[in-house]
């Protein structure tokens, strides 16, 4: 490998090429999925909410061609991770925000995509502010662990102007080594929704 982390265009870094500490992280082949949702392109500001590692922030950052992106933690362990990643990656598009969502979102330039890591059980007031953040016809991905999680996130954008949600379940096993053998480790599954703002007059 180069002086870079990472050479390639395609998505869902291995973890280990993270600097993790103690803080949770996205797992690659989540990021994978999510990545997909999100639908960038060349010029877009994405805000990351919840942005723990930096991990998704970061792999939008590098996809992104003229666009920037906004990584928003409350954490300041967390805060410290997504700075180092940031300077491993050589990413210089990524502007780090120290706050709790949703205060920590006013006065961010409107966005095209955001996408929701953590809400620390503020789901309905995240959703509210960036349903005011996004610019019409842009999506929202939302990364759930908690079922009740999810029930909020889908209560709450019922009532928003979005479209009906696209939702999925993923439950990822990886294959470890064990007395010489192959078994299936599994991860946590994870529940990935996402949504488009719509368009006045839609």
């Amino acid at each position: 490998m180069s002086a870079k982390r990472w050479d390639y265009l395609t998505p869902g870094i291995p973890d280990e090429l993270f600097i993790r500490g103690e803080v949770p992280m996205t797992k690659a082949e989540v990021r994978a999925v999510t990545l997909s949702r999100l639908r960038l392109q060349p010029g877009q500001h994405v805000v990351d909410v919840g942005a723990g590692t930096g991990s998704v922030a970061i792999e939008c950052a590098l996809l992104l061609q003229g666009g920037r992106v906004t990584a928003v933690e409350k954490d300041e362990s967390a805060l410290e991770l997504i700075r180092q990643n940031a300077r491993a990656f050589q990413v210089e598009n990524l502007e780090v925000v120290s706050g709790r969502a949703p205060g920590a979102l006013a006065g961010l330039a409107p966005a095209q995509r955001i996408v929701i890591g953590g809400t620390g059980g503020a789901m309905r007031e995240i959703l509210l502010a960036c349903g005011e953040l996004l610019v019409p016809g842009g999506i929202l991905v939302v990364n759930c662990i908690l079922l009740q999680s999810l029930v909020s996130c889908l209560e709450t954008l019922s009532s928003l102007d979005f479209s009906s949600p696209e939702l999925v379940s993923l439950a990822v096993s990886r294959g470890e080594r064990l007395a010489g053998q192959t078994m299936l480790k599994p991860l946590n599954p994870v529940f990935i929704l996402a949504a488009e703002k719509k368009e006045a007059g839609r």
